[in-house]
């Protein structure tokens, strides 16, 4: 009975991975069919009625930064997302990269130092980059408390319904440029 609870389980969690794949593939192509759109009307809007001093080309390149936004937005939650996929994978590999980082330390303790005071500062700086490089290693469920935040899902979904609404917006905004 265990085994079949456990069969059906491990089914739904392969059709629910299928479909979060789905989705995340969809908000990709989205954001990028987005961004795409609304790069080509605002070279068209450039290309139609060329700023003629700088301030005019600050507020449009202005415009171009406010309407890639949703895009942008879209994108970095994506990639949040994914990285959380990764998570089962960097925690399992989490306590041999511990190891090897404990014996990266040992080895250069061990090393003798030529001069006591240029020994000591190189070994600072090398403490120093094993640490920075350990970030990433010791803290593998800051992508669990960024991706899944709710302000983070709100902007999220806000930006999925710009960058749709992007889209025939960007439309009639070609019709219009190229008509008028």
């Amino acid at each position: 009975m265990t085994s079949a609870r456990a069969e059906r389980a491990s089914a739904a969690l392969g059709r629910v991975l299928e479909i979060a794949s789905r989705v995340l593939r969809g908000l990709t192509l989205l954001a990028i069919a987005a961004a795409a759109a609304v790069l080509v009307v605002w070279l068209a809007w450039v290309a139609d009625t060329p700023p003629s001093h700088t301030d005019a080309w600050l507020e449009r390149v202005v415009v171009l930064a406010v309407l890639l936004a949703p895009s942008v937005v879209l994108l970095l939650f994506v990639a949040g997302l994914r990285d959380l996929a990764k998570l089962p994978e960097r925690t399992r590999a989490m306590p041999a990269d511990l190891r090897a980082r404990a014996h990266d330390l040992q080895d250069r303790a061990r090393r003798p130092s030529r001069r006591r005071i240029l020994g000591v500062i190189v070994a600072l700086f090398g403490l120093g980059r094993v640490v920075l490089g350990s970030r990433e290693v010791l803290s593998p469920y800051a992508a669990v408390t960024i991706a899944l935040r709710p302000a983070i899902l709100v902007a999220a979904i806000s930006a999925a319904l710009a960058a749709a609404a992007e889209l025939p917006g960007a439309v009639i905004a070609l019709v219009v440029i190229t008509v008028t």
